[in-house]
């Protein structure tokens, strides 16, 4: 894996349609989309990070302030926290 790296995380929800749990997370860097092993994550939570992290891996001052995105199901309230990460931390 070369380049920075981006986690996504649970942070917080009503409930979640698709068995997601606070603290589940995916990773995005360089050579794609990265889940811990068994783990998987709703398609619709992951297309709303995607366009944001998408040709911005190495510029990751924007990412400073740890923003939160929601996922597209209003009544879920499924907050998801984005950050870069160490290249020392492992998934």
């Amino acid at each position: 894996m070369t380049g920075r790296r981006v986690r996504c995380t649970v942070e917080s929800m009503n409930y979640s349609a698709c068995a997601l749990k606070k603290g589940d997370y995916f990773e995005i860097d360089a050579d794609g989309l990265r889940m811990p092993d068994g783990q998987s994550f709703c398609f619709f939570a992951i297309g709303t990070v995607l366009p944001l992290v998408n040709g911005r891996l190495d510029d990751s001052e924007w990412l400073d302030s740890k923003p939160l995105l929601q996922c597209p199901d209003p009544p879920e309230a499924l907050w998801m926290r984005l950050e870069a990460i160490d290249e020392s931390e492992t998934a």
